[in-house]
């Protein structure tokens, strides 16, 4: 009876297969650090993207106008009231007077300020849309021309828009804070020079 085979190759053969099984021993090879490019929008969708957007801001637009229109009534109202009423006399002199006109400055400017809101904004971005045109009074062809120009790719056309109607509505509420300011700051003024 022969003795029972111990070559070396046999006896390592497991080894060598547990060594060079993947993950055996070795940690996973990390993942590229690149996010992946996204996907194109289809033209379909970034037109409906485009007119979203131009509707959003326009939608802004009017109800910065509208909390303008309320905030000027109030201002005129409230001027209304305190000039109706009963009422002690007005400083005639000294620091009162002097913080009452300030005051009295102050309320005027915001409401001058809550006017320029709601008034129509026809300078800004007009170069970037059919205003000028349209205000000059063209012909249906000249529309139809300059329409048929800028429809060449109606979603920049929309994009455009909304980049017009981007810049009023910042500008509008930019008078909307200051004139919002500047009411409180002379009310509180007058306040003061009742105090006085």
């Amino acid at each position: 009876m022969s003795a029972p085979d111990r070559s070396p190759d046999r006896a390592s053969a497991p080894a060598a297969d547990r060594a060079s099984a993947p993950g055996a021993g070795h940690a996973p090879a990390p993942a590229s650090g690149r996010a992946p490019a996204p996907a194109p929008v289809p033209p379909g969708e970034m037109r409906f993207m485009a007119e979203r957007l131009l509707g959003t801001v326009r939608e802004d637009i009017g109800r910065a106008d509208t909390k303008a229109a309320i905030l000027l009534s109030g201002a005129l109202a409230f001027l209304a009231v305190v000039f109706s009423g009963d009422r002690a006399p007005l400083p005639t002199a000294g620091t009162g007077l002097a913080l009452l006109l300030a005051a009295g400055a102050l309320w005027t400017a915001g409401v001058l300020m809550l006017v320029s809101v709601v008034l129509p904004r026809t300078r800004i971005g007009a170069d970037r849309t059919f205003l000028r045109e349209l205000t000059a009074g063209p012909s249906a062809t000249e529309l139809r021309e300059q329409l048929g120009a800028s429809g060449a790719d109606a979603t920049d056309w929309l994009l455009e828009q909304a980049g017009v109607h981007g810049l009023v509505l910042a500008a509008k509420y930019r008078w909307l804070r200051l004139g919002v300011s500047a009411l409180a700051l002379g009310a509180l003024l007058a306040l003061f020079s009742e105090l006085w």
